[in-house]
């Protein structure tokens, strides 16, 4: 795993589950020196591991997964990018929530319900960007 830093984290992630808790603890320490409130990166990490959990079974690519992260004092916005088959058109988007019976096919709803946005940016593969917004706006 490689990662860097300035103003924003980007990471490359191996196509290997084992490269999951490096990727968490990276983007955990980027957040907590931007200080973002603990509870919040609680769910950004959910968020970022299933997302990235997700490009790794799913995605069919030889190529890493491409995780940035920018934290501004309003909000975190995250993008995971893979250069695979792309997600299932029969996918529905966003997701219903699973049956409780269900063994898996929880991530994507989880990535839904934890964070303020989310959106399919067009590109070859998967490019998810999620927003976590850290301060409710008033109306």
């Amino acid at each position: 795993m490689q990662a860097t830093q300035k103003d924003e984290l980007r990471v490359t992630v191996p196509m290997a589950t084992c490269s999951l808790a490096e990727l968490r603890w990276s983007v955990w320490a980027y957040l907590a020196t931007e200080k973002v409130a603990p509870g919040m990166i609680e769910d950004i990490l959910i968020a970022i591991h299933e997302a990235v959990a997700n490009a790794i079974r799913h995605s069919a690519s030889p190529c890493d997964v491409a995780v940035r992260v920018q934290a501004t004092r309003a909000q975190v916005v995250v993008e995971v990018k893979d250069e695979g088959k792309g997600i299932d058109p029969q996918v529905i988007l966003p997701p219903p929530p699973p049956s409780v019976a269900a063994e898996d096919g929880r991530g994507l709803y989880m990535i839904w319900s934890l964070m303020s946005s989310v959106r399919l940016a067009d590109s070859g593969g998967t490019h998810l960007v999620m927003t976590k917004e850290l301060f409710p706006r008033h109306t």
